[in-house]
């Protein structure tokens, strides 16, 4: 896949729910290297507002977006279930792949995602925000050097009203639940 040069990286956003705004943000931010030429989602409503709200062309059909634009890269801000699926459309567009974590809710779709992704010469970048965390690098510090002992509080809570954000939430197939993220 050739590298871009000399022009802004030409930028989609798939799925405009509660991530999505972090993805919004980073385009706002780095405005001088990505131009955001296209977003989809399935719900009409929310679609025409960060259509409008970003003046940007939006679509309400995944595959029309990927026909219809030549973008460069996909930003995959929608429920993890249905990565694999979108992985496999969007690199058959020819086009570089963002994902949320996780992959997908599934191993056998995370080795899908990975082998299409080979197959067709495209790239493929996971989002994993917390890796640079303080306690994440003292751990992996520790795991480099070889003096391993772990003593983990992990309090991360989702509240009922995350859940209640969107039915697919929570759910094993979609989501992977709580632990899966």
């Amino acid at each position: 896949m050739k590298r871009i040069t000399n022009r802004k990286i030409r930028h989609a956003i798939v799925g405009c729910g509660r991530i999505s705004k972090n993805h919004f943000g980073s385009v706002e931010k780095h405005a001088d290297n990505i131009k955001l030429i296209a977003i989809y989602d399935s719900n009409a409503r929310i679609f025409a507002e960060h259509s409008s709200t970003y003046k940007v062309l939006g679509y309400t059909r995944f595959e029309d977006m990927l026909d219809n634009e030549r973008i460069d890269l996909v930003a995959l801000c929608t429920p993890s279930g249905i990565h694999s699926n979108q992985t496999t459309t969007v690199a058959k567009h020819d086009m570089r792949i963002m994902t949320e974590k996780p992959m997908t809710t599934r191993w056998q779709g995370d080795l899908r995602m990975v082998k299409e992704c080979d197959e067709v010469g495209v790239y493929l970048f996971v989002i994993k925000q917390n890796r640079c965390n303080a306690t994440l690098q003292l751990l992996k510090r520790a795991i480099e050097e070889k003096r391993f002992m772990v003593h983990l509080n992990f309090f991360w809570t989702r509240p009922q009203e995350y859940y209640d954000q969107a039915k697919w939430r929570g759910t094993w197939e979609f989501d992977g639940g709580a632990f899966m993220n």
